[in-house]
């Protein structure tokens, strides 16, 4: 681990370098077949330190690329700011977690189910965390709230209880960071969360905390879309609020009454974290530039594991939406 921010944002800068490209993946979209696609993957340096064969390349390579990007930036994160780190990192913990868990009030076995990589606790140790009902490994927040739903759920084992419940305490802790960068990202994605969520009809059980957007707002919201779609963009508006967030949403908003589809908020969601994760590219007093680092490797991971998908599926780019394949930064 780093001692010295400032040295460790030098070195990224070197680093960052190395970051796919935009044109990049077009160029991977473009490749003829699945053979062609990966060999220009491995040439990019994807997944360069994968030693020796794997049962599935793609997935090797897209397990050493994740590998390489936490080591890295376990290096370049300072001791005192590694929280920064593990808080966007346990968001891979919480999906593990909610399939564990739901496993278990099914009473099914997890051994045949693969955990999702990238988390902060290692897959067998939360198997058995969930299993025996000891969260003491966890955050208090998280762990107060597995405890809470072991008791609603002893005599009502319903499994739609537990990701609001999992959600909601992941995002508290998000919001309760002493950092800024970590409050801002938390506070947006809530935000955007429930405001899908509002069209959807899913509040208020599925409302987040969050910063901007208040719980009365959300459900007028989720009234509106319900009963009048274009009279939303109108709720959001406050002429006196520049806020770039609110300005996304609307933005958003004014699509979706235009095409009736979620799929709008979500690309007004994706394109303002991805804004907001590349904002802080050129601080040089703020672990802002080393998350937002990890947050695009993390996306390469998810573009690249994508097109190869579908090129080795036989299937057309053109099934894949534009937004699918956006890189950050």
């Amino acid at each position: 681990m780093a001692e010295s921010l400032i040295n460790s944002i030098a070195r990224l800068r070197v680093i960052e370098k190395r970051l796919l490209t935009q044109e990049f993946v077009s160029r991977l979209a473009q490749a003829p077949s699945y053979e062609d696609a990966l060999r220009l993957a491995r040439d990019a340096g994807f997944g360069a330190s994968l030693q020796g064969g794997s049962p599935d390349e793609l997935e090797g390579l897209v397990s050493a690329h994740l590998d390489e990007t936490y080591q890295i930036v376990g290096e370049l994160m300072p001791e005192r700011l590694a929280f920064v780190t593990r808080i966007f990192r346990m968001r891979h913990d919480l999906t593990n977690i909610k399939l564990l868990y739901k496993l278990r009030l099914l009473g099914a076995k997890p051994d045949a189910y693969e955990l999702a990589p990238g988390g902060v606790f290692e897959g067998e140790a939360l198997k058995e965390a969930v299993a025996k009902g000891d969260y003491s490994m966890l955050p208090k927040l998280l762990a107060d709230t597995l405890e809470e739903l072991d008791v609603k759920t002893y005599k009502n084992p319903d499994a739609r209880l537990v990701s609001g419940a999992l959600d909601s305490a992941y995002f508290e802790l998000g919001l309760s960071s002493p950092n800024a960068f970590v409050r801002e990202y938390f506070s947006a994605l809530a935000d955007f969360t429930n405001l899908i969520a509002a069209i959807r009809g899913m509040l208020p059980e599925m409302c987040l905390p969050c910063g901007e957007y208040k719980k009365d707002t959300l459900l007028a919201v989720a009234k509106a879309a319900k009963e009048a779609p274009e009279t939303v963009p109108a709720i959001l508006k406050t002429p006196f609020d520049g806020s770039p967030l609110k300005a996304a949403a609307r933005a958003g908003f004014e699509e979706f009454v235009k095409t009736g589809s979620a799929a709008s908020l979500e690309k007004a969601r994706d394109e303002y974290l991805l804004t907001l994760a590349a904002k802080g590219k050129s601080d040089i007093d703020s672990p802002a530039p080393i998350v937002g680092f990890m947050l695009a490797r993390e996306r390469e991971a998810e573009v690249v594991r994508l097109i190869l998908t579908v090129k080795r599926s036989g299937l057309p780019m053109s099934a894949v939406e534009e937004r699918s394949v956006k890189l950050y930064g």
